[in-house]
């Protein structure tokens, strides 16, 4: 062999680098993506979260004419013992409360996404009004609001 076709016989250390360069490359881009796509996830999961409380605390409401205070005075209210029969029953596992102000940081942990924020809203003769909800956006950082009742 002549020394013209050792040198053609393999990948230059150049070429190689390039290879690596963009392997690399793409594997950034691909874990950015994925990245995004589970913060969606978990947004996604909070809004449910927060969709089935405010029903259920409105069911409770409706339900519960002879209550002077309206609204559950806490979202615990909702899965109290011996209610499971109710159409307000919400399981205990669906939720966990954080707190009953809005956040100011994303909750962590296995269920961040089913973290919640509960505050009732009260009127002049002290009845709860209504309910203000929170969970976390996920992707943009930032506490989502939904409100039921008057607030």
């Amino acid at each position: 062999m002549t020394t013209k076709q050792l040198k053609n016989r393999g990948f230059t250390l150049v070429e190689l680098l390039i290879v690596i360069v963009i392997i690399a490359i793409l594997t950034v881009i691909s874990l950015i993506a994925y990245n995004g796509i589970q913060n969606q996830a978990k947004t996604s999961a909070s809004q449910g979260v927060m969709k089935n409380v405010a029903d259920k605390a409105q069911i409770y409401n409706t339900q519960q004419p002879d209550t002077a205070n309206g609204y559950p005075d806490s979202v615990d209210k909702l899965s109290e013992a011996g209610k499971s029969g109710e159409t307000w029953y919400l399981e205990a596992s669906a939720y966990k409360v954080g707190g009953n102000a809005e956040p100011t940081d994303a909750p962590t942990g296995a269920d961040a996404s089913k973290t919640i924020w509960y505050k009732t809203c009260k009127d002049a003769k002290n009845r709860n009004v209504g309910v203000t909800i929170w969970g976390w956006d996920f992707s943009k950082n930032q506490a989502i609001k939904r409100v039921v009742g008057e607030c």
